[in-house]
């Protein structure tokens, strides 16, 4: 069970209310139901801590179980956490979520309790050695519920901390503690996915648990019947497996971002890993890619195989991309043939009786760039295969680049004169100084007495040419030794100022900004048109279709202002026709009233 805990700032840009939008509106969970509490109370509590000038103004705990918990047992751990910080549990406001997880794991419900940090009478909650007495409170939850035990990083201070109150769990704790320093899984626990690339990657608009179920699903899919190789398979839904900095090692990353290391996600041997990869450059692949005619023209045996290959890479791609698999069975059996075909001879693995060895291998052709699968039709999905540019026109222009940079080395030689002024000042406090006896004041009238004597001596004495050069201080301070001062802190204190100036020495000038700025720009620029390159036939058909789409919207509306048109027309037609009948005949008339005047 996993309970963490945030501290919600009253200067915040955006107070609470990323907050309520998280716990109350999440689009991402199925149901979102509020147990106690509301929003009214998260604003009131934030409303509270500004005016009485505090930092902090809610905390925000959530409880997320790894095994089935009713509320009733996830209501004793929240009154376990009331009681480890100090607050009364009526004044919380607590939400329950429905989230189905990726690949099962974890139980599907978590909770979410938002706590004014002002108590009732003024004080504020506790948060000393707040991440270990947070995981106090998960490993007794487990213990209590039968839970498994998970690892934490402060298992140690967790196990002192259940003798020192004497829990009865604590036993129970330590035979855990004691079996992960000498078992198996020895080693202190670390993170799958940093905070940092949640954020990163959600701004993308990536979501690390799709990550993992893909990468996931891939490993437990490596089959020799499956045209890709685990490396193929994840590079081709957008996951790309790089060397990392250990030895043997294999990091996943997407669009250049560094998740995790691919054994500590999938939790096995690092061999293990490094053994696929290796496996991967010597695999053969499946009879059913070797042939020509796409779908039809495999076999009973070939169509059941390629049927299983596409289900799998579906199923890997609508995990990792989280939308449907935009391409059918067909599509994907010819790109699969595509591939093959396209690799270099002493790639290929054709079986021996249909290997054929080239007549001229010199003159053979180059292999061409793989091809990507059949661009799908719909706009949305065109969109998301074109993506957004990495850097904008602004992060690849040269003076914007030369600007930040500087800006940057201004602010590095601002912190290292202040540096050097603090060094100079510990220089002078530190040197060595004159010793000054204690001022008399009767000491001080003799000096002034004798400084007046020897004036009007010398006014005398001047003339004959007997000066008297000697002069007394005249009442001012007498050094009566020297102070030495502190002799390794000086020395350290010029050592310092030393490396402060040589540091400031090499600072880049203007002209190393620019030409190094330059140089960013440039590998930027080739980085933007390597995107534009990739992206050109999509951006190219999105572009097609969307011409077609406002043509036809084009010519509907000039369809339907000529049928408006028309149809206005035969009204007034109609009318005109109505007006000639109601009008009476006067031929008639006229007639008769010629016959009388004649």
């Amino acid at each position: 069970m996993i309970i963490g805990a945030t501290r919600i700032k009253v200067a915040s840009r955006n107070g609470p209310h990323a907050l309520i939008r998280h716990v109350f509106h999440g689009t991402d969970n199925e149901s979102i139901k509020i147990i106690q509490g509301g929003k009214y109370a998260v604003r009131a509590a934030h409303e509270d801590a500004r005016a009485a000038g505090r930092t902090y103004s809610n905390r925000h705990f959530s409880v997320s179980p790894e095994e089935s918990t009713t509320r009733e047992q996830a209501h004793g751990v929240f009154a376990s956490i009331a009681g480890e910080f100090g607050f009364n549990l009526a004044d919380a406001t607590i939400v329950e979520h429905h989230k189905p997880r990726e690949g099962d794991q974890g139980y599907e419900r978590h909770w979410h309790m938002i706590v004014p940090e002002i108590r009732r009478d003024g004080t504020t909650l506790d948060s000393r050695f707040m991440k270990p007495r947070q995981e106090k409170l998960g490993r007794l939850a487990e213990i209590r519920l039968g839970h498994p035990i998970t690892q934490g990083k402060h298992d140690r201070a967790v196990l002192a901390a259940m003798e020192k109150e004497n829990l009865p769990e604590a036993q129970a704790f330590a035979e855990a503690v004691r079996w992960r320093e000498f078992g198996p899984g020895a080693g202190e626990p670390k993170a799958a996915y940093s905070a940092n690339t949640h954020q990163i990657l959600r701004r993308n608009g990536l979501k690390t648990p799709q990550v993992k179920a893909a990468i996931t699903a891939a490993w437990q899919a490596r089959s020799d019947e499956n045209p890709l190789s685990f490396k193929g398979m994840l590079h081709a839904c957008g996951i790309d497996l790089i060397s990392g900095r250990r030895p043997g090692a294999w990091v996943a990353a997407v669009g250049g971002v560094e998740i995790t290391a691919i054994h500590r996600l999938l939790r096995v041997k690092q061999v293990d890993v490094e053994a696929e990869m290796a496996k991967a450059q010597k695999r053969q692949a499946p009879a059913w890619t070797r042939q020509e005619g796409g779908y039809e023209a495999l076999s009973p045996q070939g169509k059941e195989r390629a049927e299983a290959a596409y289900v799998t890479f579906r199923q890997v791609y609508e995990k990792a991309r989280g939308h449907e698999y935009p391409h059918g069975l067909h599509d994907y059996v010819q790109w699969c043939q595509k591939q093959e075909a396209r690799k270099p001879y002493h790639e290929r693995a054709a079986r021996p009786e249909t290997a054929k060895v080239p007549e001229a291998p010199a003159a053979r052709p180059e292999p061409q760039a793989p091809k990507a699968l059949p661009l799908p039709d719909d706009p949305a999905a065109l969109r998301r295969i074109i993506g957004v540019p990495r850097w904008s026109e602004r992060n690849r222009d040269p003076d914007a680049i030369a600007a930040a940079y500087q800006g940057q080395v201004n602010k590095a030689r601002e912190k290292a004169e202040a540096q050097l002024e603090r060094a100079e000042a510990a220089i002078e406090r530190t040197a060595p100084s004159d010793k000054i006896a204690d001022g008399k004041a009767l000491g001080k009238l003799a000096d002034i007495a004798a400084g007046l004597t020897i004036k009007l001596l010398n006014v005398v004495l001047r003339p004959l040419g007997i000066p008297i050069t000697w002069e007394p201080s005249m009442g001012a301070a007498r050094i009566i030794g020297q102070n030495p001062g502190n002799p390794s802190a000086h020395e350290a204190a010029h050592r310092d100022a030393e490396e402060i100036r040589e540091k400031l020495v090499q600072m880049a000038t203007p002209d190393a900004i620019r030409a190094k700025a330059a140089e960013v720009a440039a590998a930027r620029q080739a980085e933007h048109d390597a995107w534009m390159d990739s992206t050109a036939p999509a951006r190219m058909k999105l572009a097609e279709i969307e011409a077609r789409l406002e043509a036809e919207r084009i010519e509907a509306e000039r369809r339907a202002k000529a049928e408006e048109a028309r149809q206005a027309a035969a009204l007034a037609a109609k009318e005109r026709g109505a007006v000639e009948v109601d009008l009476p005949d006067f031929e008639p008339e006229t007639d008769i009233l010629r016959g009388l005047e004649i």
